[in-house]
């Protein structure tokens, strides 16, 4: 079988690590992105695949690495939008540079690397592009609002992407990931740099319970980049990919909210219409 050649952005650490090397043990090719040279050494020092620096927040430089990797192999058949980090606090602490910030990371450097791979895979009429999402976008709580508006935005792009590709023998899927255990909750976690104290008088502080989270996670990401690679090369048989109980969980708390709207509202809604 003709190797695949997989983009996996934040493979430094955590889950785009783990689906970086077990791909490479496969046999097919992994390119990583890495922020900076200490972790381009330690990736390639320790998984048969490449590294390439870039910030990704600088999304004017993702094209060209779109194109310096299809130069290199010819084409990217699997495209992993994994890279991304989590910005934790109330709604009203948060600046705007915070919330671009986020959203330059989660959201418009996904955009790019999306619109940067299409015309190679149009070209080639196959591909694969996996959005690393979370539960927290299909239902935001106390304290991960801008987080969980980063990963909304994710799945409403990722919606319409995938019935605008599959024409072209392109798949798009969601894979939504509960807590796992990463350093989610350690290094890539950030805080607002506001902390505004009628919050922390009335609700639970986000700050401590999410510290208290790290390393105690229930979601296993080594069986998680196993069935995210099965997915793949099963050829993406489901466009939502829930993993791990707490998605489940998550999903049926908002199948049941929509559900008791519908009842309480449906002859409302119904009766505006003309």
């Amino acid at each position: 079988m003709k190797q695949k050649v997989w983009l996996i952005t934040g493979v430094s650490k955590g889950l785009g690590r783990e689906i970086a090397k077990q791909v490479a043990c496969t046999g097919d090719i992994v390119i990583g992105t890495v922020r900076n040279e200490k972790d381009k050494v330690a990736f390639e020092n320790s998984i048969d695949a490449k590294a390439l620096i870039i910030d990704l927040a600088e999304t004017e430089q993702i094209p060209t690495l779109i194109t310096s990797i299809v130069k290199e192999h010819g084409r990217i058949d699997v495209l992993v939008n994994n890279a991304g980090f989590g910005a934790f606090g109330m709604i009203e602490e948060f600046d705007k540079e915070e919330i671009i910030n986020q959203f330059n990371v989660n959201f418009i450097a996904v955009w790019k690397l999306c619109q940067a791979v299409l015309p190679y895979m149009r070209d080639n009429g196959h591909g694969t592009i996996v959005q690393i999402s979370s539960r927290t976008g299909i239902m935001a709580g106390i304290g991960n609002g801008i987080y969980a508006s980063s990963k909304f935005a994710l799945e409403g792009m990722s919606e319409a992407l995938k019935q605008e590709v599959e024409p072209f023998g392109i798949k798009v899927m969601l894979a939504e990931l509960g807590a796992l255990r990463t350093d989610f909750f350690g290094a890539s976690i950030r805080y607002a740099k506001n902390n505004l104290s009628p919050y922390a008088e009335k609700l639970d502080d986000i700050r401590t319970n999410t510290k208290k989270l790290n390393g105690k996670q229930s979601g296993n990401p080594i069986k998680v980049a196993q069935v995210i690679i099965e997915a793949v090369n099963n050829d993406v048989p489901t466009f939502r990919l829930p993993l791990t109980a707490g998605t489940i969980d998550t999903m049926k708390a908002k199948i049941a909210e929509f559900q008791n709207c519908i009842a309480l509202t449906e002859n409302i809604a119904r009766s505006i219409d003309y």
